[in-house]
Formats: structure tokens, C-alpha cells, sequence
């Protein structure tokens, strides 16, 4: 019975295998989905998809008829609606999403725009928020959107699963698994990164099923494979390199089949006409769920094509595949990312895969070839100036599948070894050759301990992973490696939770950095009002300030960066030592110790000519705001675009960075004067003014105000 029993699990196991470890990373990753917070430009792509897919489906392009979300007061989104109470949630009777907006429906700039990303995974994804939010009501709103990411990662691990197993047997497909989900940029961002991880995920399922439709002579898989590739082009169009990685395979692939005098079993009828429509079936899946494009298909089309040239285009001006190419225009930054953002133990395994692979090539109809190609081109393209990325490695996303799958390669060539040494230590023994294969593999995967256990400190933060080559993220912080830190909107949420727990009642939430599109109102608590005019500066009228200090970020000269070096935050979010997110309380009683913010009316000697103004004081002085008043109107709209300079010698002059008019509402209530302009305590004599050109008016004519602290104030 125990024999019948065992074959019966061991069958189940051998045939559903490559399903069940995926299956249990998705699961995982259900289970913590309220963890993350959103991407800095989801949103668009929540709007646009809800726009779509109502068009798409009714044919109607506003919102009309549809029951709205909760409003506050001030009639803006919040998560609890001021007339009927009604809380908008999951568990509202009838619900909608927020971003079912008549502000954002199709007829709005964000449904009309075609200078962006495609709208194919926008579509999906709100698809994914009709269906488990508005329809079942399982989740939340915003996490019912990103379910769409976690289940398409899961479609990447599966198929990666699936197609090592095939080759090089379960083993291999375990570690290709174990890989893909402890890449920690992966590990993080398929809970909220709404275009990468799908783009990836369809870019490998069409690739899969290409290699499956030549080596099975399936035109079936042919066909799926154009669809895939059209899912992932019409996502991101990254999948334009898609010949370029095929290209190598074709070529050894090609040849055996010539030598063989097998290439006419091939090219079939029913082959070549899937071969045909491939490039049909690709545009078409891009173009036809993407309605803005449909009006003018040319010109809307070439739209699409200038945003990739200006975010991802070469900036290279020398000719291409030259000597001065290659060696002025190459950049290393991606490789550096990798090397310092994945784990070791990974890199370790992909090294081996990657030699073994250069000795069995010929295995598997020449398959490691094409997990080569893949990975190689993925990164030369970015690497040798043919396209560039901004972000780090998260905009080639798709080359962890080929990392994973050489890793499961060089795992598998780790474990032969390994057993052949376990059996000469214990020759004596005479264990059993599966004995010791079984105690190999476990000491394999017992490699990934350390990763998890990385993960687990990092959670939810685990897109800013930086490996022990580089210190982790505090080494990455002291050597200023870019964009460490930062995690792209997703910290924002456990700011926004801090808030919802411990800010004062009926408070005022601002941002120092975007417009908030990362945080969700349905999630902010009701009594708490979101707006970047909260900002009050030296007013201090108690508002919160919030602030993602993403690397250099912080550091940015305008003033509202600049006057937080007054005040103690009130939340500090650190990572492995490092702040990712602060929040500070704009009130006198958080003043950092010795700063006394009263000022003094200074008086000054003004100087100039048509040119410019030149403002000078007895002595040098902690400046902290400059005040403007014109002798009409026609002055005061004139004096914008001016440029502002200060010295402490009048010889060497520094410009300031903030617009006249770039200050919040709240900063500048109460003044007295038309414009003011807000110094964080620049220590200078002198003030040099230069207007726009063709200012209207006399610059002697207007008359200044200037403002310093107190000398016991710094």
C-alpha cells in the first residue's frame, strides 16, 4: 500500500512539478500584496485602461451613469464619502474604481495621448480591477490592478519552469524558479511595477513558444508565440530586439537542419504561413488595443516612435560600430547595476551555467544558444549605445529569465560535481547514487538561505537590494551609486500608513517631490488633506511634509528641500541604515535645536541698470526672503523667468534655483508684496537681479523688501 502510495505522489510530483513551485511564489506574493504602494506612474495607466476598456466594451466614452467615488467636502477623491458616509471600499455595495474619473475618461488628455508607453497591459490591468475588485470585491482597488503584474510573473516563472524542465530536467527548472523569485528587483516590484514584469513575462512565453513551434514543428506555437510577442510589444516596446536574440539560434538551429536534410520536414505550408502573419499578428495586438492611434494611424504611430527615441533612444553622435562607438559612447552603468544588484550566489551559478553552456551548446536543439542570445543582447543594447535606459536594470527587466534559466544550467553542472565528490568521501558507505544526488541538490538550494533571509529584512523594500560587492545599500549610499534608494513610489504607502496611525486629526499632507500620483486617496485617511499648495515654509501652519529621498534627490538646491534642514522629522523610514522616506511637521515645535526663524527688515543699497539689479547689504547675512513690488500689473506679469543671483563678495555670484512664482500658496500668504522669493538662509551681501528679456518695465521702478534672520538664528 505505502509503495502505491509513493508512486502515486511521486507521479503527481514528476508531472505537475514545474507548476507547483511557481504556484507557491504566487501565492506568497497574494499573501503580501497590501504590503507595496504604488509606482510613480501607474496611475496614468490605471486611468487610461478603465477609459479603454469602457469604450472597448460599451462603446461609451465618459463616465455617465456610473456611481462615483467617495468625495470629501472640498469635493475630492477621499475614502469616505462627506454626504452618504459610505466607505469605498471593498465591501461598498456598488463600487468603482478611483480612477474612474469623468477628469480622466476617454475624451481626457490621458486616454487622447499617444506620445507614451502602449496601452496593451493598460487594458489587462483594468480588466484585472473589473473583475476582482469592482465585480468580486477579493481585494482592494489599487491591489486588484496589481494582481495583473503578480499573475503575469507568475506566467514568466512557469514557462521559464517549464522550458528548463523540458531540457534539462526538474532540478534545473527549481533553481531557474528560485532565481527569478529571489531577484530582489523582481521579488519587489511584480507587486506594483504595472509595465516591466508583464512586458518580460509575454516577451519569454513568445520566445518559449517560438523555439517550441520550430523544434515541434507546431504552427500552432507559432501563431501563440506572435500573440505573446504582441502582448509584450504592445506593453513595452522592447520586444523590437526579439530578432536580434533569435537570430543566432536561427543560424546554428538552421544549419543542423540543413546538414541533416531536415529543414524541408520544417517549412510546411501551414509553418510558413504562420511565419508570414508573425509580424502581422505583433502589430496588430499593438495597435488595435491602443484607440488613440486609430484616428491617424501614421502620425500618432510616429509619435509613439519619437517618446522611445527621446527616453530610450541612442544619444551617441559618432557612427555606429565604429572604433570612437565603442569606445566614447559605451556605458557601463548597466553592467554595474547588475553586478552590484544581484546575489551572489546567483552569480555564481550563472557564471558556471555560462561555461558549461559554451561546452554542450549542441544540447536540446542548441537552446542555451538562445538563453545567450537572449541575455546578451538584452544587455549590449543598452551597453554599446544602441537604446539607453534610465532607472537602473528594471527597463530590461526580461533579462532575469535568461539569468535564471543559465543559472539552472550551471546548478545542474554544480550538482554532478558534487555528487561525484560526496561519493568518493563516502565510498565507504555505499550510499545510493539518488542519496547523494538528493543531499547535492539540498546543499545547492540551501544556497539561497542567505537571499531569503535578505528579503525578509528588506520587505517591502526589496527593489533597492544591493549586494554585498558593493557594501549593500549603505555601501551604495556612501559611494553615491546612482539612484540607490530609490523605489520608485513604492515607500510612499508606509509613509501614508505612519499618517493614517499617528497624524494629528483634520491635518495637511504635502509633497516635496511629484504631483502625489503615488499615493492613493481611497488609502490616505479621510481627515487628512493631500496637496502640495499645503506647503507653508516659513508660515509653519503645521502641515505634514513628506519626502522620498531617493539618493542625490534630497540634496536638490530649491528651497523647499533646503528649508527641511530646519526641522527634526517626525517619521524617519531607514533601510539598512539609509532613509528612504521622511516625513516632517512643519511647526515651530519640531525646529531643530538653536534655529530661531524671526527675521529682521534689512535696509539695503539697490543699484543697476536696464540689465540687472545688484542689492547690497552692510555685511553678509543669512538671507531669508526677497520681496517684489511693481508699479503695475503689466510689470508684475513681466518679472517672470527673472533670474536670481547672490555673493557674499558681489565679484562670484551663485544663481538660485526656484522660479519667482514656483512657491506654494501657503508660503507666500500674508505677504505684503506682489512676488516674494524665499532664500533657506543663503549666507550673502549681495543680490544680483537679471529680468526676462524684453521686460517692460524699469527695474529701478520696483521696489524691494529684503528679509534676513537674526544673527543668533544659524
Amino acid at each position: 500500500m505505502s509503495k502505491v502510495v509513493y508512486n502515486i505522489v511521486m507521479t503527481f510530483l514528476n508531472r505537475f512539478s514545474a507548476f507547483l513551485l511557481p504556484l507557491l511564489f504566487f501565492i506568497i506574493g497574494l499573501l503580501t500584496l497590501y504590503d507595496y504602494g504604488i509606482n510613480w506612474d501607474s496611475p496614468v495607466h490605471f486611468a487610461r485602461g478603465q477609459a479603454y476598456l469602457r469604450y472597448i466594451l460599451t462603446g461609451k466614452t465618459n463616465y455617465d451613469g456610473l456611481l462615483s467615488y467617495c468625495m470629501n467636502d472640498e469635493n475630492l477623491i477621499s475614502r469616505v464619502d462627506v454626504k452618504s458616509g459610505e466607505i469605498c471600499d471593498r465591501h461598498r455595495k456598488i463600487r468603482v474604481s478611483e480612477y474612474e474619473s469623468p477628469l480622466l475618461d476617454f475624451n481626457s488628455w490621458v486616454a487622447k495621448s499617444n506620445y507614451g508607453h502602449p496601452a496593451f497591459s493598460d487594458i489587462m490591468l483594468a480588466g484585472s480591477n473589473n473583475i476582482f475588485f469592482k465585480t468580486l470585491g477579493w481585494v482592494e482597488d489599487i491591489d486588484a490592478y496589481h494582481l495583473y503584474s503578480l499573475f503575469t510573473t507568475f506566467l514568466l516563472a512557469l514557462t521559464v519552469s517549464i522550458w528548463i524542465k523540458q531540457t534539462f530536467g526538474t532540478f534545473s527548472a527549481i533553481i531557474a524558479v528560485l532565481v527569478i523569485y529571489t531577484f530582489p528587483l523582481l521579488s519587489g516590484e511584480q507587486h506594483f511595477n504595472v509595465k516591466d514584469p508583464p512586458m518580460a513575462a509575454f516577451f519569454t512565453i513568445s520566445l518559449y513558444l517560438f523555439w517550441a513551434s520550430i523544434v515541434k514543428k507546431k504552427p500552432l506555437y507559432m501563431i501563440l508565440s506572435a500573440l505573446s510577442g504582441g502582448a509584450s510589444f504592445g506593453t513595452k516596446l522592447n520586444f523590437v530586439f526579439a530578432p536580434f536574440i533569435l537570430l543566432p539560434w536561427i543560424i546554428v538551429y538552421g544549419k543542423m537542419l540543413l546538414d541533416s536534410k531536415m529543414v524541408k520536414t520544417l517549412l510546411s505550408k501551414k509553418m510558413l504561413i504562420s511565419f508570414g502573419l508573425y509580424p502581422i499578428i505583433v502589430f496588430l495586438v499593438f495597435f488595435l488595443s491602443w484607440p488613440a492611434l486609430w484616428s491617424d494611424p501614421v502620425k500618432n504611430i510616429s509619435e509613439v516612435i519619437r517618446f522611445y527615441r527621446d527616453i530610450g533612444g541612442s544619444t551617441c553622435s559618432y557612427q555606429y560600430l565604429t572604433f570612437l562607438w565603442f569606445t566614447k559612447c559605451s556605458q557601463l552603468t548597466t553592467i554595474q547595476y547588475l553586478l552590484h544588484t544581484t546575489p551572489p550566489f546567483t552569480i555564481l551559478l550563472f557564471a558556471v551555467g555560462f561555461i558549461a553552456s559554451l561546452f554542450q551548446f549542441r544540447k536540446f536543439q542548441f537552446v542555451t544558444v538562445l538563453w545567450l542570445s537572449f541575455f546578451f543582447v538584452t544587455i549590449a543594447r543598452v551597453t554599446f549605445s544602441i537604446s539607453s535606459i534610465y532607472g537602473g536594470s528594471r527597463q530590461i527587466i526580461e533579462f532575469i529569465t535568461p539569468l535564471a534559466m543559465i543559472s539552472g544550467v550551471g546548478a545542474l553542472f554544480l550538482r554532478e560535481k558534487l555528487t561525484k565528490i560526496l561519493s568518493k568521501i563516502f565510498v565507504t558507505q555505499k550510499f545510493n547514487i539518488k542519496v547523494l544526488t538528493a543531499v547535492a541538490s539540498l546543499i545547492i538550494i540551501s544556497g539561497f538561505v542567505p537571499i531569503f533571509v535578505t528579503l525578509l529584512k528588506l520587505h517591502p523594500n526589496e527593489n533597492i537590494y544591493f549586494n554585498s560587492f558593493i557594501g549593500g545599500l549603505k555601501g551604495a549610499a556612501q559611494k553615491d551609486f546612482p539612484g540607490y534608494g530609490n523605489t520608485y513610489g513604492n515607500a510612499s504607502l508606509q509613509g501614508v500608513k505612519w499618517l493614517n496611525r499617528y497624524g494629528v486629526p483634520n491635518s495637511k499632507l504635502a509633497l516635496i517631490s511629484g504631483n502625489a500620483q503615488e499615493i492613493s486617496r481611497g488609502i490616505l485617511r479621510e481627515d487628512i488633506s493631500l496637496a502640495n499648495g499645503y506647503r507653508s515654509g516659513y508660515n509653519q501652519t503645521g502641515e505634514y511634509q513628506m519626502l522620498l529621498t531617493t539618493g542625490q534627490v534630497e540634496s536638490s538646491e530649491l528651497f523647499r528641500y533646503m528649508y527641511l534642514s530646519y526641522l527634526n522629522p517626525v517619521y524617519d523610514l531607514k533601510v539598512d541604515g539609509v532613509s528612504i522616506l521622511k516625513i516632517w511637521k512643519n511647526d515651530k515645535n519640531y525646529l531643530k535645536n538653536g534655529i530661531n526663524l524671526n527675521e529682521t527688515k534689512e535696509q539695503i543699497e539697490v543699484k543697476g541698470n536696464e540689465k540687472e539689479i545688484v542689492i547690497k547689504l552692510d555685511e553678509k547675512k543669512n538671507l531669508k526672503s526677497l520681496g517684489f513690488t511693481f508699479p503695475n500689473t503689466e510689470c508684475k506679469k513681466g518679472i517672470i523667468g527673472v533670474k536670481i543671483y547672490v555673493s557674499i563678495d558681489g565679484k562670484e555670484f551663485v544663481q538660485k534655483a526656484d522660479e519667482i512664482n514656483g512657491f506654494a500658496d501657503e508660503e507666500i500668504k500674508d505677504s505684503k508684496a506682489d512676488f516674494i522669493y524665499f532664500f533657506p538662509g543663503d549666507e550673502a551681501q549681495f543680490i544680483k537681479i537679471t529680468p526676462p528679456a524684453r521686460y517692460p518695465c524699469n527695474l529701478e521702478d520696483i521696489n524691494f523688501s529684503l528679509f534676513t534672520f537674526k544673527a543668533d538664528s544659524r
